[in-house]
């Protein structure tokens, strides 16, 4: 796995939480989408991430903010959330390392 498959997945996670009800809705017809493994895995994995990674990932992936926001919302720069977007973005490379 590669820093850039983490950030594609987030991506996917974050964009699977924008629309939770409508995929939630769906799967009780179609059945659940495979991305629901994704979203179970990563949520596995950020439960053993230091705290203010945890609460990045909440911010960014799970609530669908952008960095900008989560910097208002902290009262801190934005350079200070990409910074831990990107230690949460190792964390996960890290832990699926280990985890294979």
């Amino acid at each position: 796995m590669t820093l850039q498959e983490i950030r594609r997945d987030l991506r996917t996670i974050r964009y699977y939480y924008s629309k939770q009800k409508e995929f939630e809705k769906a799967a009780e017809t179609i059945g659940t989408s495979k991305v629901t493994e994704t979203v179970e895995r990563y949520n596995q994995a950020v439960t053993n991430a230091p705290l203010k990674l945890y609460e990045v990932y909440v911010g960014l992936y799970v609530h669908n903010n952008t960095q900008e926001t989560v910097s208002f919302d902290w009262d801190c720069c934005v350079e200070y959330i990409r910074r831990l977007n990107k230690q949460l973005c190792i964390f996960l490379l890290e832990y699926f390392k280990r985890e294979n």
